[in-house]
Parts: C-alpha cells; structure tokens; sequence
C-alpha cells in the first residue's frame, strides 16, 4: 500500500486517472494536488520531508548488519525512462495531428517503432519495421475515422484510452516485476498483448511475433531466428 513516500508514483496515477477522464493537468499540478490530498502545504514541503526521512533511514542503516540492512526495505517503484515519456507523446502527437478524440494502441504501437528500446525488441524478433509502420498508418488514417473530432480539438486534446491506460499500468508492473528502476519500451511491448482484440496486436501477430517471442527477447535475450525463437 503506497503511503507518503510513494507522492511522485501517487501523482503519476492521479495524472493519468483525471486525463483519462477529460481533465488535463501538469505534472506540478498534480504534485501540488497530492501534497494537498495528504495534509501538507505544498509540494516542496513534502519533497522535503520525503528528503529526510530517506536521509535519516541511510544514516541508521550505516551501523547494522548486512541483514538488518536488507530486512524490510520498499522496492522503489519503477520511473518511465525518458525514451518512453518521449514515446507516450509521439503516440499523443499521432492523435493529435489527425484530431482524434482518443490514443489508442494503435498510436501507442506506432510511436513505440520508433523508441530505440522497443524497436530494437521488435528489430530481434524478426518484425519488418517499415512494413508494421505502414500498415499501422493506414489503419489509423483510414479506420480511426470515426474518432475524428473535426472541432473543438487541439494540440494535447487526445485523450488515452482505456486499453492504452492499461498497458502503461501494466508496464509498470512488469517493470517492477523485473526489478528495472525504469519503465522502457520493451516492457509496454511485453503487455501490450494482452490487449487481444486490439488490432495493433493482430499486425504484430500478422508479422510472426507473440508474446512469448516478445518476452524471450526481452527477459531472456533470445532472438528469434528463422521464423522461431532461439539462443
């Protein structure tokens, strides 16, 4: 159960929950939201608190035996990498540009065939980039139409889907899971499979990639050879 110290992960949450919702906030917003929710002034206020309680906890770990040391410390939770936050706003950008009212999976899987973690995943496992970006274009240009906002949008006025929500949710977890302290590309790609009725599933599954072929490349560094996975 997260607490105090968890405020950046809890304004995360929030952030994404209220844009979900149709309500955009900043990332200081939603900082000064949280401090708000837990009783203290302002963010800077808490930031410095949190400083301090991590500080002292350093300092009374400096003494006691390496198994005292390692006995109920909190697993940090894993931050998106920077290639991945400039990632989730390409897929925004893609929306964006064409006034969709909604990102889907479908920008999500276009923005990531250009995030070096991801691509390069996808590279391993035998997926004809070039080929993926144009059937994904073409979907998104030609079957998205009914998403189309002709007024009242603008730049920033797509909003993620519930299926795009739940992967990042889900990257995060495996992150986690995996013990990284960054959330990257390669793990979206890992759970945005279990989005199955997601068409951006269908083309990665239509270029002869699965999930176990994405999560032995990644996991376990196995590169698919020859229309199979393999050491």
């Amino acid at each position: 159960m997260r607490d105090y110290r968890d405020a950046k992960a809890m304004a995360h949450t929030a952030r994404v929950f209220l844009g979900n919702h149709g309500l955009k906030i900043t990332n200081s917003q939603s900082l000064e939201l949280i401090a708000t929710a837990l009783g203290v002034a302002d963010w800077n206020t808490l930031a410095a608190k949190i400083r301090g309680e991590v500080s002292s906890a350093r300092t009374e770990a400096a003494t006691p035996p390496a198994a005292t040391i390692n006995a109920g410390i909190r697993p940090r939770v894993p931050r998106f990498s920077s290639e991945l936050e400039r990632t989730f706003q390409r897929a925004l950008a893609h929306a964006d540009a064409r006034k969709h009212q909604y990102t889907t999976c479908e920008h999500l899987l276009l923005a990531l065939t250009d995030d070096p973690n991801a691509s390069k995943a996808m590279h391993g496992c035998r997926v004809d980039l070039t080929a993926l970006k144009k059937s994904l274009t073409d979907y998104i240009d030609n079957d998205l139409r009914s998403i189309v906002v002709e007024t009242g949008i603008s730049m920033g006025g797509s909003r993620p889907t519930a299926a795009f929500q739940r992967v990042m949710q889900r990257a995060e977890a495996h992150a986690e899971q995996m013990g990284q302290q960054e959330v990257t590309g390669e793990n979206v790609l890992v759970v945005i499979f279990a989005e199955r009725l997601s068409p951006a599933v269908r083309k990665l599954y239509g270029q002869n990639m699965s999930a176990e072929d994405a999560a032995n490349f990644i996991e376990r560094v196995i590169v698919k050879r020859n229309g199979a996975a393999g050491p």
